[in-house]
């Protein structure tokens, strides 16, 4: 008996905690279908408010603790953008996260006027490259955060809201990749990659050089003369290892963006330690050998040992008249070389891919680049004006940046903002990506859908016309979807430059070299492990063939 009973109260007890697990499960499910009606009705009817100004919604979700996180964003986020219930939404919206919340802007002229507004802030961003990327002190980092840091009297604010210093730094960079000192940068930067092409051992090898790895070619050449153009030559002279550790850096962004343990990227933080060191031991010897009365400057002010008087003014202020350590101006320059160099690279290689593995869109670059050619005084072999006007040339770059460079604009609000006809409260982080609009179908898709936007297809930027006149470049009615260097209020200084850059770097290569790429598709999709910063490099080590042009067999 005492068994039998025994036995009733386990079974008993049993039930009984299975009964309210059964029941507590009910009643989280009908609480979640009940959360996820309601989120998805007001979502709804929060576009159809046609009295006054509308919130943005909160993405319709079930768990109500747990918040409506894009799963999808961190394994394939283009087909999040493209193909996912987020493709369809083309108004603002709130995705919520635990107890955050943050507001996403879609449809591009969503996009376009949060871009164009100056009362968003992006020093969260710039603090946490500073901090994560380039290894900043947390005082410095801080320092630049600071609203009680003085600037240079002759400084007026412009561009987003920001902290004196990240604000003044911003119109330092812009003054210097525009007009004169742009021009003339470019120029330096042609003749020193005109050199190293002549130079480079495919020429004097009549079977050429295979390349493991064909991004070497931009990394030690291309990379090489651009840091020369900026820096003078003594920052690779004093140490001829910098291009390699530079490269390594700027292709390991998201290892330090993300905080990747030292343990388990050993050869990436060695690296960054290497060219924060480099930058700092130049940037010293530099400041110890510049005589204002003796070192020989150029019409423009620049001298041999800082290469340009950037440099020279930005250390001499930040260390000498604002007491900032020497270590934390290198990081701060470092940053300044990676944002002119890194994705301005990685496009033009990706561009030659395109060029050289393609022989008929080869043989009609080369036809641009023959109708340009002509020496100038400094021995350069084109007309770069006519270059980068060319329709062509100038598609291909367009093209690859449309393809491959995927931004994340983040924001923070300084007040309350209107985004035409939707509010964003003071204090709230806003994201806006350039995805949707460059991978829109409606806007890219060719006429008989034999070019997919997911391909590499010039012919997008190309128009033509009935009479049998030559083809023009041509982005009308496309400008908000194309978003490569931003928009509105922090376009990309650089974004001038980076043209020439590809264009100039394209034109020499095709007029040098015949190349075959050495690659299947599997190494050539992109690399989504960074996709939000920037372009999208091969997601594998592309293999090459170099030869002088012409003497393939």
């Amino acid at each position: 008996m005492a068994t039998m009973s025994y036995f009733r109260s386990f079974m008993g007890n049993h039930f009984y905690i299975h009964s309210k697990l059964s029941y507590g499960l009910i009643a989280m499910i009908v609480a979640s279908l009940a959360h996820y009606s309601i989120t998805s009705a007001l979502f709804k009817s929060a576009d159809r408010n046609k009295n006054g100004r509308k919130t943005p919604p909160v993405i319709p979700h079930f768990l109500p603790f747990l918040g409506s996180i894009p799963w999808q964003y961190f394994w394939s986020p283009i087909k999040l953008f493209t193909s996912s219930y987020y493709a369809t939404l083309t108004h603002p919206f709130r995705i919520r996260l635990f107890s955050k919340e943050f507001y996403i802007i879609q449809g591009q002229e969503h996009v376009v006027a949060h871009l164009a507004q100056t009362s968003t802030s992006n020093t969260i961003f710039n603090a946490s490259f500073l901090r994560q990327a380039c290894a900043m002190s947390e005082h410095a980092v801080q320092r630049f955060g600071s609203e009680d840091e003085e600037t240079p009297k002759y400084f007026e604010r412009k561009y987003l809201a920001a902290a004196p210093l990240y604000s003044w730094s911003s119109s330092v960079i812009h003054r210097y990749l525009a007009g004169r000192t742009a021009f003339q940068l470019s120029r330096r930067f042609e003749i020193n990659l005109a050199t190293r092409i002549g130079a480079h051992q495919a020429l004097s090898s009549p079977e050429g050089v295979v390349l493991e790895d064909f991004m070497d070619f931009f990394v030690y050449d291309v990379t090489s003369a651009l840091l020369d153009a900026m820096c003078g030559k003594s920052l690779v002279e004093r140490d001829p290892g910098f291009p390699r550790a530079f490269g390594i850096f700027c292709d390991n962004l998201p290892t330090f963006m993300k905080r990747t343990p030292r343990f388990l990227a050993p050869q990436e933080y060695k690296a960054r330690e290497e060219v924060i060191e480099a930058v700092m031991d130049w940037q010293t010897w530099a400041s110890e050998n510049f005589d204002a009365k003796t070192t020989a400057l150029d019409e423009d002010g620049d001298d041999p040992l800082w290469g340009s008087k950037f440099f020279r003014e930005r250390y001499t202020t930040f260390v000498h008249d604002m007491g900032f350590d020497p270590r934390d101006i290198a990081s701060m320059e470092l940053g300044f070389l990676f944002g002119a160099s890194a994705n301005v690279t990685a496009n033009t290689y990706c561009c030659a891919i395109e060029v050289f593995k393609d022989k008929v869109l080869l043989e009609e670059v080369r036809k641009e680049v023959q109708s340009c050619k002509g020496e100038d005084q400094n021995g350069l072999r084109f007309d770069t004006s006519r270059l980068v006007q060319q329709p062509l040339l100038q598609a291909v770059f367009a093209e690859s940046l449309r393809l491959r460079c995927h931004n994340m604009f983040i924001r923070k609000t300084t007040e309350a903002i209107n985004i035409l006809d939707w509010v964003i409260p003071k204090d709230q982080f806003v994201i806006a990506w350039s995805t949707p609009g460059q991978m829109n179908p409606k806007v890219w898709a060719d006429a008989n859908g034999m070019h997919p936007v997911d391909t590499f297809w010039p012919g997008r930027f190309m128009k033509y016309s009935s009479n049998n006149a030559p083809a023009e470049f041509s982005m009308a009615g496309k400008e908000s979807s194309w978003l490569p260097f931003g928009s509105g209020a922090n376009l990309c200084p650089g974004r001038q430059f980076a043209k020439i850059h590809c264009i100039v770097t394209l034109a020499m290569m095709v007029d040098s070299f015949d190349c075959d790429i050495l690659a299947g598709p599997r190494h050539l999709k992109p690399d989504l492990g960074k996709f939000g910063m920037g372009v999208l490099g091969p997601s594998g080590k592309v293999g090459a063939r170099i030869q002088r042009q012409g003497t393939k067999a």
